[in-house]
């Protein structure tokens, strides 16, 4: 930086305040151009806000509501909950079924027969089972009936039954040991049940280990579990778990005995889905009806730091919450998502037969131009087309046809939201923020106002560094003719 010598001329000049003067409104400029780039910034975060709450719609609502789990859910009434209670899918057709269970399905189990101590303590297998100090000796334990997937177990005789007990627990096997010190006895379950898991033993060879099972902990070598028995409308069923899904009902055994399942529509959880919908329909559009009617104050442009500086926190806050209203507004790709989704809502689905074939027909419909097209629900109605056709909610929002005309509400609104975010992401991006976007044309036209605003920048600094220079030059011309005026005036004095 040059050294500035201004102020020796005495010529009373406040330079700085000066060339701050007259750079305030060189800066001016500037200033429109970083409020221009700052309102775009605003706008790109308000874009991403509703680019997330339309994102989210799509992801769950419209998605969900394609899917007839959603749309066409099942009740199942058991005549003895004792023996089995169900669930049912979509899939599961509106009928009874007769259920007899012979036999539930179980793991296998082992429990020593008798108490296992011999010895006088508990501390290592040497003095609990009289085992000779220092032996290792391998088991070798599966959890299947046919031995696979065997885990070989080393087992020494100077460490306690507990740490046995650890080493079959942190095999990776499908079994469960434990030992009760005061019943004194060695326990295993497998974790899975059926015919096909055990707690088997026989691929053990060393004599000692076989020695160790039977004798010492008093263990069959071999224990199966077993399948469910179950006959189902007359056809007999075996199943390794008391939890099973046919034909779209998923049946879970009890106990042993003899029951009556009845399927049938849910109307109430149907109706509650509906409701379900039109709430989160009529939110989106509030949100979006919000941002196109949001006011627009013209006036209220982004504040500098140097407007900041006379005002309170409150009043910046204010400021700033007018500045960022209405950036959306009248935008017409959010104007062009709630014309397609009013028309996909009003739009009847061709294909399907009889009176109900649109959402209004079942009491779906939408309110007056005074509510910006939200969803009403006419219950009664609603309730009626239910009960004359249990699956039409199903086909008036999953529907998969061809065209648009023969598609359901949920299929079109999944297609038709997904058209208005590609359009928002070519416009500002998936992000609020310019970092990690370099492709949308608001990331652009930001990064050509920051490019502006750095040329900008160079050339008022060089500006302002000329004009001190002139005023440096200024200050030292008056400073010598200062002098030279002082050497006149001197030489024309007369000496006394």
């Amino acid at each position: 930086m040059s050294i500035r010598t201004y102020g020796l001329s005495g010529s009373g000049m406040d330079v700085d305040q000066l060339v701050k003067d007259i750079m305030s409104a060189r800066r001016e400029q500037h200033d429109k151009l970083w409020q221009k780039k700052t309102q775009l910034e605003w706008k790109k975060a308000d874009y991403n806000t509703m680019y997330n709450s339309i994102q989210t719609f799509r992801n769950t609502t419209a998605f969900n509501y394609r899917l007839s789990s959603t749309t066409n859910p099942k009740s199942v009434v058991s005549s003895s909950e004792s023996i089995i209670t169900a669930t049912a899918n979509s899939d599961a057709a509106n009928v009874s079924h007769s259920v007899d269970v012979s036999q539930l399905a179980q793991g296998a189990k082992a429990t020593s027969t008798a108490k296992i101590t011999v010895g006088d303590s508990k501390d290592t297998l040497v003095s609990q089972f009289g085992l000779t100090a220092g032996t290792k000796f391998n088991i070798v334990l599966s959890d299947r009936s046919d031995g696979t997937g065997a885990k070989t177990i080393e087992v020494d005789a100077d460490k306690s039954i507990y740490d046995f007990v650890s080493s079959i627990n942190n095999s990776g096997l499908g079994i469960k040991a434990t030992y009760d010190a005061t019943l004194d006895r060695f326990n295993m379950s497998t974790t899975g049940s059926g015919a096909d898991v055990a707690i088997n033993f026989t691929g053990t060879t060393d004599s000692i280990g076989v020695g160790f099972i039977q004798d010492k902990l008093k263990l069959n070598v071999f224990d199966a579990g077993q399948n469910a028995k179950v006959k189902i409308d007359g056809i007999d069923f075996e199943q390794s778990s008391n939890t099973f899904t046919a034909f779209g009902v998923t049946y879970n055994l009890k106990s042993e005995g003899i029951a009556n399942l009845n399927v049938s529509a849910d109307n109430d959880k149907a109706i509650s889905a509906v409701k379900d919908f039109v709430e989160k329909y009529n939110s989106l559009l509030e949100s979006v009806e919000g941002e196109l009617k949001e006011a627009k104050n013209k006036s209220y442009m982004p504040l500098t730091d140097a407007m900041k500086s006379d005002l309170s926190d409150s009043e910046i806050t204010k400021w700033e919450d007018m500045a960022k209203s209405g950036l959306l507004r009248n935008d017409s790709t959010l104007q062009s998502l709630l014309y397609k989704l009013r028309s996909d809502v009003s739009t009847p689905v061709s294909g399907i037969a009889g009176k109900y074939n649109s959402l209004a027909s079942i009491g779906v419909t939408t309110g007056n131009y005074t509510e910006g097209g939200k969803l009403n629900i006419n219950e009664t109605k609603l309730k009626e087309a239910l009960e004359a056709d249990p699956d039409i909610i199903n086909k008036l929002f999953g529907s998969t046809g061809e065209d648009r005309n023969s598609q359901g509400v949920a299929v079109r609104f999944y297609d038709t939201l997904k058209l208005s975010l590609d359009s928002i992401k070519e416009t500002a991006g998936i992000v609020g923020t310019t970092k990690g976007d370099t492709e949308s044309t608001l990331a652009r036209q930001i990064k050509d106002y920051e490019d502006s605003l750095n040329r900008m920048n160079d050339r008022l600094s060089q500006m302002e560094e000329r004009y001190y220079k002139q005023f440096d030059a200024m200050e030292k011309a008056l400073s010598n003719l200062s002098q030279q005026s002082s050497w006149l005036a001197n030489m024309f004095t007369p000496s006394n």
